[in-house]
């Protein structure tokens, strides 16, 4: 008789723990080495500065009884509030001396914000920011650089900058030089009235920020006339600030914004003083009599007409008309800066609310050293991402969102960034968040191909949540939900799935034609329904999920890591340490051309 089979015991199945990643002391960026640009520890740091940022967002949007005539419209209070605080920045800048000790002279949160939107805003793709140009070309702001400077110092301690509770030194030094109290809260019920100057008469006008007819100084249809009768709009105040930088001599302020920076120089003294002289040229602008006051009579002479002057300008500018159009945008209101402060507040709350959806913002998030796996991929990819634009210098290369918040860290410290880039990728680089979403779409698509040929790994796929308390034990479960060998890590969710496929839900528009981009949404939209029915008259299998309600897939994280069975999977693709082992998260450039 046969012996019965003896007992079957399954062997329990090794799972995969997350890699333990240790980024390398450098990295290879075009054809040099460099440390750390940026650290995960600079990144958690920033992601505290946001958190704070969004929740003073969300009080004034739950605060109803603010301001009396936005009860009701919580986007328009934002847009308010915002003003309040680019006013304040305004203020706090213009009083900051040389002699000032940095700690003792820091900007509430809301004031904080608008600092922060200024030194991330650029002035077009791949050139320096606004803020670089700005300090370096305005004396009224040279000593806001003293500040910025310190941001390394910000990102070690940002309690310094996020803290509720403040010295007493710092909240008395600010009320003192701005007027006005150091809670943002407090400040709104002094803060009522702006004083601006009439472009007729220059004499100080107080206008409302607010007003019931929609035309306060906060409202897009601000209009006011001077007891001369003298009608004001933003746009005339914008008139009067490029009059007076016309008849400016003494250098750096007599040149024109956007005339001193480029791509390969930062102060291109040559090049500001070409096009200042191409302007005092124009012989309209200069007919004055020896009594009468510059800035009046070139108004004069232009009938108080932005379009006269921008046509009387492009004889003397041709055949550089975009030129023209980059110098001008710069004046379009009476501020000292040469970007409108308020509408890049109002930019960076998306990419804010994204980090906040993906729950990255929240306190304790990154706490364990597994969490912070997250962050070093973030570095590893930034400094590859940067590679990559060192060796595309004609391309529009879009970021993850990922690599985006590395990015915007990396910019935060202005000074370092200005001369990192200018040495590690052979120009300045900037990302513009004012991209048509068309042009952004089609540039990410020529990003992820690129990538895919220099590194042989995905460039992104959907960064949904997954189960699990803490980002690390997320990590470990995209683990064990995949089996397959040589596959992208993604979670047993059919909605993580397709988010790997672009999409244009949430995608940047141009604030100049919105109704031209909703048309050419819902144009592709119409074509891509219209292939799905030919799809399905064919025959051919359609998969849809009517439930899925993205945003652009491309504003998201990739996979944190790969799994091979025996081994783990470097950024530059390959299996290393002979299966025994897990991968550094490096790139090195070089080794993989």
């Amino acid at each position: 008789m046969t012996d019965p089979p003896p007992p079957y015991t399954a062997l329990p199945q090794l799972v995969p723990e997350p890699p333990e990643y240790t980024l390398p002391a450098t990295f290879t960026i075009g054809r040099r080495s460099t440390f750390h640009l940026v650290r995960p520890d600079q990144l958690r740091a920033h992601l505290q500065l946001l958190a704070a940022f969004n929740h003073l967002k969300e009080r004034i949007i739950a605060s109803e009884c603010l301001i009396a005539g936005l009860e009701t419209d919580s986007e328009k209070r934002w847009v308010w509030f915002v003003n309040l605080a680019v006013e304040r920045f305004e203020r706090w800048c213009l009083s900051i001396k040389p002699s000032d000790v940095v700690e003792q002279h820091l900007p509430p949160i809301d004031v904080t914000m608008v600092w922060h939107a200024y030194l991330l805003n650029p002035r077009q793709v791949y050139l320096p920011s606004w803020y670089a140009e700005d300090t370096a070309r305005i004396s009224q702001l040279k000593h806001l650089t003293r500040f910025s400077d310190y941001f390394p110092t910000f990102l070690a301690n940002p309690d310094l900058l996020t803290s509720e509770t403040q010295p007493y030194e710092r909240v008395s030094a600010w009320e003192r030089r701005t007027q006005t109290p150091y809670d943002p809260f407090a400040s709104i019920v002094t803060l009522t009235h702006k004083p601006i100057h009439c472009p007729g008469c220059s004499r100080t006008v107080l206008v409302p920020f607010i007003q019931p007819n929609g035309k306060g100084y906060a409202q897009s249809n601000f209009s006011i006339s001077c007891d001369c009768a003298h009608p004001i709009t933003k746009e005339l105040l914008g008139l009067r600030k490029f009059a007076k930088n016309v008849v400016r001599s003494t250098a750096p302020d007599t040149y024109f914004a956007g005339t001193l920076y480029t791509p390969l120089n930062t102060y291109d003294i040559k090049r500001g003083d070409a096009i200042k002289k191409r302007v005092l040229n124009s012989y309209i602008l200069f007919r004055l009599t020896e009594a009468s006051d510059p800035v009046a009579q070139i108004l004069t002479n232009v009938q108080y007409d932005p379009a006269r002057m921008r046509t009387v300008l492009s004889k003397h500018m041709e055949p550089r008309q975009g030129r023209l159009n980059k110098m001008m945008s710069a004046y379009t209101d009476d501020r000292v800066f040469s970007i409108d402060l308020v509408g890049a507040v109002l930019r960076q709350a998306s990419f804010v609310e994204k980090m906040v959806d993906l729950g990255w913002t929240e306190p304790g998030y990154f706490a364990s050293e597994v969490d912070m796996v997250a962050l070093q991929h973030c570095v590893a990819r930034y400094h590859a991402f940067l590679s990559l634009v060192a060796d595309s210098p004609g391309s529009f290369l879009v970021p993850t969102l990922d690599i985006d918040l590395a990015w915007h860290t990396h910019q935060l410290m202005a000074g370092r960034y200005q001369s990192e880039c200018l040495a590690l990728v052979g120009r300045h680089v900037d990302h513009d968040d004012k991209v048509e979403e068309g042009q952004l779409a089609t540039s990410f698509d020529l990003t992820c191909r690129a990538w895919n040929d220099r590194y042989h790994v995905p460039y992104m796929h959907c960064g949904c949540p997954l189960p699990g308390d803490t980002i690390g034990q997320k990590l470990k479960r995209r683990l064990l939900s995949n089996q397959t060998a040589n596959m992208l890590l993604l979670p047993p969710k059919s909605d993580a799935r397709a988010a790997t496929h672009p999409s244009d839900h949430n995608a940047v528009f141009a604030l100049h034609d919105m109704s031209g981009s909703l048309q050419r949404r819902e144009k592709r939209k119409r074509k891509a329904e219209t292939r799905r029915l030919r799809a399905e008259r064919e025959g051919k299998m359609v998969r849809r999920d009517t439930t899925i309600d993205h945003g652009i897939a491309f504003l998201y994280p990739v996979p944190m890591f790969y799994y091979f069975p025996g081994g783990c999977v470097a950024i530059g693709g390959g299996v290393v340490n002979e299966g025994l082992g897990c991968a550094i998260v490096s790139v090195d450039i070089a080794a993989s051309e």
